[in-house]
């Protein structure tokens, strides 16, 4: 559960089990595998999309040295979008061409921002709520 929280725990417990807000999968040979985390995942004109998937693909199209990271922001015809952070610049109709044939249309960024150096918590991980700030401000922006 959740310290000094219990409606946080009472809506995490369900009949004996601890929701983690994980998703995964069983393969064949009984083996789990950690696919993400429901919070990762955007509805985008009714779909829903795992930012995870999508950041995949991005670092598949990617050279190695470059981080990628998916972030969600409001759209007011779809009510969300995708938008990709990257650490450094990159060409968005040669990254969506290559991602095209991984992606479904929808799931494609609709616009790339460069931040040379993603936010990180305390664990090292990036930290999402920070890059997304940091994502719409400079988009306001632009």
């Amino acid at each position: 559960g959740y310290l000094n929280d219990l409606e946080e725990t009472h809506l995490r417990i369900s009949s004996g089990w601890y929701d983690t807000g994980d998703l995964g999968t069983l393969d064949e040979d009984g083996y789990l595998w950690h696919k993400g985390r429901l919070k990762r995942f955007v509805k985008i004109g009714g779909e829903m999309i795992s930012l995870v998937m999508v950041e995949e693909a991005l670092n598949a199209a990617t050279s190695e040295e470059i981080e990628c990271c998916a972030i969600e922001l409001p759209d007011a015809k779809r009510g969300s979008r995708i938008v990709a952070a990257t650490t450094q610049s990159v060409d968005p109709k040669d990254i969506n061409k290559r991602l095209s044939g991984e992606l479904p249309n929808i799931a494609l960024p609709k616009k790339y921002i460069t931040i040379p150096e993603f936010p990180l918590m305390g664990s090292g991980k990036t930290d999402f709520r920070t890059l997304t700030d940091m994502v719409r401000d400079l988009e306001e922006k632009v």
